[in-house]
């Protein structure tokens, strides 16, 4: 038998639950963790932000399907990851926080950065536990990992007293749970397949939704098969994005808009009828749109809207046995919708083309996302970091599998770029990485390029600089006048040359003819780039692309 202490459970806990990588900023509560972690060879990152740790983890989790893991001090150090753990919660992402907490028996009595931790953070998680003793702590972290894992992923945090992780047990005392089984692979039921064939049957213009829940369900192959037999359009949203590769003949990406507005039948995979979705109501569906919501989450079904049919199940083994019974027909029934469909992607392909085709002064939002998008191929993960920047770039950049494009999700918070962009370059160091930033959202986490460095995690961050918060600006001036524009502008900040002193490479680029060469450049590297591009903030604008962001 060997004596343990409570940081060493901690991290025996998380390498026998497959983490190999934490994510954290120092401090006294938590140091036992660390040399737990050191004798069980799990990897310690230490980023400069707290919230920067829970947005790596986030990334962490979504890039291995499992649970991603951020360490915190009590306080601020919780606190300040609230907003990562918020964001991993509405991108249904399984982040296990762990902070410190005082010591039990001073609790209450004002004890260094001691707060209410349990109650802050229960309404963005799946579930809150605080230990009361060392031998515990196997369990209520096997607890918090299962329940982050199971049925619809999600945040989960446990808060450990500084004094049972420097207390040791016999580890007899304190076995750590094996073989539990995170998630059930729930089919549909006969009746509901059946209803769910004849609705396919009876349609003549059916769209397919492709949201998150296809790729944490792994159904991207049973989604290619259903669009090869089905020939029904599909579109990708969110972590979606990349499950049919730009060369599918279902996947469609300009068209969405006009496709919800006449479709007859919408088929909903795994995400919510948010606002990404008009909440699943005219005008952005057709007024009589029938829609079918299929979601290993059944509090989805039916939110915002009635449905025809709502499956609660696994979305790959919904698809595979779908396909197994798909209306005869049924491809060449849609073939005239699908042909229509594939016309107007053309045509706004080519207005898309026509916008990117300047060699403008400042440089215009499209040239810019032109020039990415030639840089990116199927080896590259592509972080998307910002508003308007972000927003035309997601117009041009190919995403040609699951998991190659990471972005916030539909909390839209703005800052996840540089942790996502280190956790990606962490987990697949032989792929290329590219953060596409905005200069708003740069400046909130863009001290971890220094952790970067310092980790040799080298990847490329190239900056739309349209020196302000564009997204909100252009609303701003069209409602109000360009004389009552406050809050949203920004300075042409030289990235660049922080990134520099920070001990990467940096370029100012002005002509649009330079960011393919230093895209090419940097990409090709083993160092961290900022490619720092100034763009026309009234381009954007001008094309008529203005977004009220709520």
């Amino acid at each position: 038998m060997a004596d343990l202490t409570g940081g060493q459970l901690v991290a025996r806990t998380l390498r026998w639950a497959g983490v190999r990588h934490v994510f954290t900023l120092c401090g006294g509560h938590i140091l036992p963790i660390y040399d737990g972690c050191l004798t069980e060879g799990v990897g310690i990152i230490d980023v400069r932000h707290e919230q920067a740790a829970a947005h790596a983890a986030d990334a962490y989790a979504r890039l291995t399907r499992g649970v991603g893991v951020a360490i915190v001090v009590p306080g601020p150090g919780v606190t300040d990851a609230v907003t990562g753990v918020a964001n991993a919660n509405a991108a249904r992402s399984p982040l296990l926080l762990i902070g410190g907490a005082a010591p039990l028996g001073l609790r209450g009595l004002g004890a260094l950065q001691e707060t209410e931790q349990i109650a802050l953070l229960r309404p963005i998680t799946k579930g809150a536990w605080s230990v009361a003793e060392t031998r515990q702590i196997p369990e209520v972290l096997a607890t918090a990992i299962r329940t982050a894992l199971a049925g619809r992923p999600g945040p989960v945090f446990v808060e450990i007293p500084v004094d049972l992780l420097l207390t040791t047990v016999e580890d007899r005392l304190a076995p750590i749970p094996t073989g539990y089984v995170h998630r059930t692979r729930g089919a549909a039921e006969p009746d509901a397949l059946g209803r769910l064939e004849a609705l396919l049957a009876g349609a003549e213009r059916p769209v397919v939704i492709a949201g998150g829940g296809v790729y944490w369900d792994d159904a991207a192959k049973s989604l290619a098969s259903f669009g090869e037999r089905a020939g029904v359009p599909v579109f990708m949203n969110g972590a979606g994005r990349g499950v049919l590769g730009t060369d599918h003949p279902s996947a469609f990406f300009q068209t969405r808009g006009w496709a919800l507005g006449h479709a007859d039948l919408v088929l909903v995979l795994g995400t919510p009828l948010d606002f990404r979705l008009g909440y699943g109501r005219p005008p952005t569906f057709a007024e009589d749109a029938k829609v079918v919501m299929i979601d290993i989450d059944p509090v989805e079904l039916g939110r915002n809207r009635p449905l025809e049919l709502g499956l609660a199940g696994d979305i790959d083994v919904i698809l595979r046995q779908l396909s197994d019974g798909l209306p005869k027909g049924l491809a060449d029934r849609v073939a005239p919708w699908r042909t229509e469909m594939r016309r107007r992607e053309g045509e706004a392909c080519a207005k898309l083309d026509e916008l990117a085709a300047t060699d403008q002064v400042p440089v215009s939002h499209y040239r810019w996302a032109r020039e990415i998008a030639r840089a990116v191929t199927r080896d590259t993960i592509v972080v998307g970091d910002g508003g308007d920047v972000v927003n035309c770039a997601a117009k041009f950049v190919p995403v040609d599998r699951a998991g190659q494009w990471l972005d916030p999700g539909p909390l839209g918070c703005l800052g996840v770029g540089p942790s996502f962009a280190l956790a990606a370059k962490l987990l697949r160091p032989d792929q290329r990485v590219l953060l596409v930033s905005g200069d708003g959202a740069f400046g909130l986490n863009g001290m971890e390029l220094e952790t970067a460095v310092r980790f040799r995690l080298p990847f490329t961050c190239i900056i739309g600089n349209d020196g302000g918060w564009g997204q909100i600006r252009s609303p701003q001036v069209s409602f109000f006048g360009e004389a009552r524009t406050v809050a949203t502008s920004l300075p042409t900040t030289r990235y660049d040359r922080m990134v520099e002193a920070l001990g990467g490479r940096g370029a100012y680029i002005t002509d649009p003819r330079e960011i393919g060469p230093a895209l090419a450049q940097a990409l090709a590297s083993d160092e961290v780039w900022c490619l720092n591009v100034v763009l026309d903030p009234e381009a954007y604008r001008k094309s008529g692309q203005v977004s009220m962001a709520i």
